[in-house]
């Protein structure tokens, strides 16, 4: 756990000064900090993106906490696409937004089991049984996937009867990943990446009023030394073109 949590800031450090040494100065070319969960869609974006513009994108995906944290920290991001509105607040906090906010998709919560248990998994209270020992979720320290993860459970009244049987992994992808490798026999994802897994079940048994709406939320940041094209990125996000690719990855909107 010491190892994954250096290597988180390690990793921070590093997607830091790479960003902070790519020329915001080009005009050709505008870097976007997004959520990992958008990152397959995200590529189809780029491509209808840039068969219509001049302007070429440059992504950089993790759990959109950290990301935010990077940006505070001297990050030069034309954009930031959260995968929840407490990163884009905490960035408002410091003056470092130029003031637009886009509500661009929203996501859902789902449980995805390994193959092995999926008979022994028909409510969120079967995650409570001794055959489910582990149960993955994003770090909430680093994602808000993770925050969603926890406050479903706590509205649920299981956080302190699961809380042994958590793991943390740094984005939502990651803590998918544990249930794929067998590190954990289940977890706590967005709908759209579990639609990725094609060796898991995926269970549609969490409440969606027992958690905050999952709101992606693009904004521009106030130093972006490519204002105009950051905008303009943000508002195609918005046009029936890209929402066709985000409808075909499974994102509803808000």
């Amino acid at each position: 756990m010491k190892f994954a949590r250096n290597l988180s800031i390690l990793t921070v450090i590093i997607t830091t000064l790479f960003s902070i040494t790519c020329s915001n100065g080009d005009t050709d070319t505008i870097l976007i900090f997004a959520a990992a969960s958008l990152n397959d869609a995200l590529q189809e974006i780029k491509v209808a993106y840039q068969s219509e513009h001049e302007t070429k994108l440059t992504f950089s995906f993790g759990g959109s906490q950290n990301l935010a944290r990077q940006i505070s920290l001297g990050a030069k991001a034309d954009v930031i696409l959260s995968a929840g509105s407490s990163p884009i607040e905490f960035l408002d906090s410091r003056q470092l937004l130029d003031g637009r906010k886009y509500n661009v998709l929203t996501n859902e919560l789902v449980v995805v089991v390994r193959s092995s248990i999926k008979d022994q998994i028909n409510t969120l209270e079967d995650l409570e049984t001794s055959n489910i020992k582990r149960i993955a979720i994003a770090d909430p320290e680093t994602s808000p996937a993770g925050i969603y993860a926890l406050q479903a459970l706590d509205n649920m009244d299981f956080n302190h009867d699961l809380s042994s049987k958590i793991v943390k992994g740094e984005n939502v992808r990651i803590a998918l990943t544990y249930v794929q490798r067998g590190n954990a026999d289940a977890g706590l994802v967005y709908r759209t990446d579990a639609a990725l897994a094609r060796n898991l079940l995926v269970l549609d048994i969490i409440p969606l009023n027992v958690y905050d709406q999952i709101l992606y939320i693009a904004a521009v940041q106030k130093s972006s030394h490519n204002l105009d094209q950051a905008i303009g990125f943000c508002e195609f996000l918005l046009t029936e073109k890209a929402r066709t690719i985000f409808d075909n990855h499974g994102f509803s909107f808000p």
